[in-house]
């Protein structure tokens, strides 16, 4: 077993401890309410999955907590309940996670019943049938809205075969090909100890809590983890469009390629470009300033690099939902703007701007236990170092006028590009 502290800021120490099956406990003391938040994460989501089982890692997550070896359903909810806490799991492309919130008193119950979700799932045969309904039915209703129709097919464009083209809760005949054995599959081959980490924020110590982990999480076996396996997304060299007619009163409009991965040595510059581009506050940020309050073309339009990066590339995005008759118009207005934020500097003022909204904004991710122990499992997985509350200002204040031009004219691509439309009669009104 190891044991560590380091500094998260100016708040308490991180106290990191290993489980000699490898399972690592990252702890935070918050004496400011007598609560504790928990979050479990198992390095296991949809990037995982075979195409013709899409939505088998979201089907997995959610069936966790119907019952284990030593509870049903019911008794899992009941007991959390009594007690006033709750308990959640759901999935991502990259992972699968548990969150749960007690009173400190009740810290125990809560370790014992994140362990035994984790490591004693039935996925009962009901609860298997019932999920099925309810994720196709969700996926039947997401096909009726052109914004999501028009997402997915953006994704496709832009990642072809690899697994973020596809949605992550699968496809109608996916889901309903999913069985219990695939779901046992799944949890047998992803979900060991040394394949997750349990992030823990409140009013206890580590001390007071270590009993209950090893008494509950050691008995956990490790085992050899699967890789995921396909290849790395390639950044496209060329123009691509997808025009779907749906009845719709507005016309929506994603246009961006590939982006970047969370490690990237150009985040901070391209988060701070993100900002004055279209990300930032609406009266600051440009494709919305232009384009929704000067133009009158949308309610709803934004753009960013960042915002979807994670351990594989995620994508530029520039989107616009406007009237058909504006669609030509919302299109080069995009394009315009992507445009001049390569071949322009920014200003200074922009760039103050976007620094004091992105510093300034930075502390509300961190007001609550259960946002501190999301921190703890982001600033895990993807090495961002547990000092980073105290070093993000100063990532973000050392961004030049020079540094954002730079990267505008490294990752931003205005010629080669994927283009969807999705709304009424887009074929006639889009040349």
């Amino acid at each position: 077993m190891s044991v560590s502290g380091v500094r998260l800021g100016r708040a308490p120490a991180v106290h990191e401890r290993v489980l000699d099956n490898g399972l690592k406990v990252l702890l935070v003391e918050n004496r400011t309410i007598p609560s504790v938040s928990i979050h479990a994460s198992v390095f296991a989501g949809s990037r995982h999955e075979r195409k013709e089982k899409a939505g088998l890692a979201i089907m997995a997550s959610r069936l966790l907590d119907e019952g284990t070896t030593r509870r049903t359903s019911l008794e899992i909810a009941e007991a959390i309940e009594s007690v006033g806490g709750a308990i959640d799991t759901d999935g991502s492309y990259e992972r699968t996670m548990l969150s749960s919130s007690v009173l400190t008193k009740d810290v125990g119950l809560a370790i014992d019943l994140a362990a035994d979700i984790l490591i004693n799932p039935q996925f009962p045969e009901d609860a298997i049938a019932k999920e099925q309904e309810r994720t196709i039915a969700e996926i039947a209703s997401a096909m009726d809205r052109p914004q999501v129709v028009a997402g997915w097919a953006f994704n496709k464009l832009i990642y072809g075969r690899h697994p973020l083209g596809r949605p992550t809760h699968g496809y109608r005949e996916t889901v309903a090909a999913i069985t219990r054995d695939d779901l046992v599959e799944f949890h047998d081959r992803h979900f060991a100890p040394n394949n997750a980490l349990l992030s823990i924020v409140g009013d206890v110590t580590i001390d007071e809590i270590w009993p209950d982990i090893q008494r509950h999480f050691s008995s956990w076996k490790p085992k050899t983890i699967p890789t995921a396996r396909h290849a790395r997304p390639v950044r496209q060299k060329d123009k691509r469009e997808k025009r779907i007619v749906m009845p719709a009163e507005q016309v929506n409009i994603y246009l961006g390629h590939l982006g970047i991965e969370r490690g990237n040595p150009d985040y901070y510059a391209l988060q701070t470009l993100d900002t004055i581009l279209g990300s930032g506050a609406g009266f600051t940020a440009r494709i919305p300033q232009r384009l929704r309050d000067e133009m009158g073309l949308a309610y709803t339009t934004f753009a960013g690099i960042t915002m979807t990066a994670g351990l594989e590339p995620g994508k530029f995005i520039a989107f616009i939902g406007t009237s058909p008759e504006n669609t030509a118009l919302a299109i080069e207005g995009l394009l315009g703007e992507v445009r001049r934020i390569v071949k322009e500097p920014v200003t200074a003022d922009e760039l103050k701007d976007a620094q004091d909204y992105l510093t300034g904004s930075f502390v509300f991710a961190f007001e609550s236990s259960s946002q501190i122990a999301r921190f703890l499992t982001h600033a895990e997985v993807y090495g961002l170092g547990f000092d980073f509350i105290e070093k993000y200002p100063e990532y973000i204040n050392k961004v030049t006028i020079d540094d954002v031009a730079r990267v505008a004219r490294k990752y931003l691509d205005y010629e080669n590009y994927s283009l969807v439309v999705v709304g009424p009669d887009v074929a006639s009104v889009v040349s």
